[in-house]
């Protein structure tokens, strides 16, 4: 008999396209910002040219957005020239990011970039705990002003129309980790939650939204997105205590049909992390008031997770995308 939450190979139609990949392929970053979800700081972990070609050679065949992240991304600029030229060759209409602070953006990076393939730039620093000197944020708009790039506001259809050499406006966009801008709140990961920043919302539900693990099974579907941190695959961009699986090892093709009748995965999902644990007897209402108690439905999913790896006879790794955890007995909150 399987032990509850074992993992089983299917057969079903390989995954072939994905609406949107987000990559972090360095923690390595310039500052060391207190609320960073991932623990980004300098010296921190950076991929391989290797590991890198590894994960690219597992992606499926289509994908609609590449984003690059970090960490700085700039601060591995070399890395991220190979990433972005690499992107654009296999995803050639695909509309390619890069999300940098911008203070290491010049004139010659910027139309490195450009000239590699980006199509979009996300200056992801805009809030109280990034640096702001004086002029920074004017700087940057007169540099890409010289280069023909165009702002373009967050939700701004236009920064929905497909990528490629034959579109060929060339944006970029300012926001940060402030309530009006950031999506879901600062999330209960890393550096926030050992500093007390992570707001802890329980009725804000960050799963069933984009960047959290709502469709992330779905083939066409314009929801669905996998976070990548270095090269381990997630439903979501706080990532999850169970991986989807290691992308430099295994196709997200086959991770996806791995993992795609299993009741956890199916109920993250569906935006529904209360119930990822109805399947093996925990009642949903009393899940749902340990997210209340918690404060957060991403401290529940951990929780669930966590317990359910230790059933395994598997230890329940501490990376730095997961933050702290607190973590009870599931059977204290078991509905029978």
């Amino acid at each position: 008999m399987p032990v509850p939450g074992q993992r089983t190979r299917t057969e079903s139609t390989p995954v072939k396209s994905i609406e949107s990949i987000y990559w972090v392929f360095t923690h390595n970053c310039n500052l060391r910002c207190a609320h960073c979800y991932n623990d980004s700081r300098p010296g921190a972990p950076t991929i391989t040219r290797a590991e890198a070609d590894a994960v690219l050679s597992h992606l499926p065949d289509d994908a609609n957005r590449f984003i690059l992240s970090g960490g700085e991304p700039l601060v591995e600029l070399d890395l991220l020239l190979h990433l972005v030229t690499a992107g654009r060759a296999k995803y050639p209409p695909a509309r390619i990011n890069v999300q940098t602070n911008g203070d290491l953006l010049d004139r010659s990076t910027l139309e490195a970039l450009i000239e590699a393939g980006v199509d979009s730039f996300a200056i992801a620093s805009y809030d109280q705990f990034h640096p702001r000197p004086a002029g920074k944020f004017e700087g940057l708009r007169e540099l890409f002003a010289a280069a023909g790039v165009v702002e373009r506001p967050l939700g701004d259809p236009a920064n929905q129309r497909p990528g490629g050499p034959d579109q060929r406006e060339v944006s970029y966009n300012i926001w940060g980790a402030s309530p009006e801008l950031w999506v879901g709140g600062i999330w209960p990961r890393g550096r926030a939650m050992k500093y007390g920043l992570a707001q802890l919302i329980p009725e804000t539900n960050f799963c069933d939204r984009w960047s959290g693990a709502l469709g992330f099974l779905d083939e066409g579907s314009s929801q669905q997105e996998v976070s990548i941190q270095l090269t381990t695959a997630y439903p979501c961009c706080p990532g999850t205590v169970e991986p989807l699986g290691d992308l430099a090892e295994e196709s997200l093709a086959s991770m996806l049909d791995r993992h795609r009748d299993d009741p956890m995965w199916a109920a993250l999902n569906r935006g529904d992390p209360a119930s990822m644990g109805v399947h093996a007897g925990f009642d949903r209402a009393a899940a749902l008031d340990r997210i209340e108690a918690l404060g957060s439905v991403c401290l529940w999913c951990d929780e669930y997770m966590t317990a359910r790896v230790r059933e395994r006879g598997e230890r329940a790794e501490e990376l730095p995308v997961q933050g702290e955890r607190r973590v009870i007995p599931l059977e204290s909150i078991a509905g029978r």
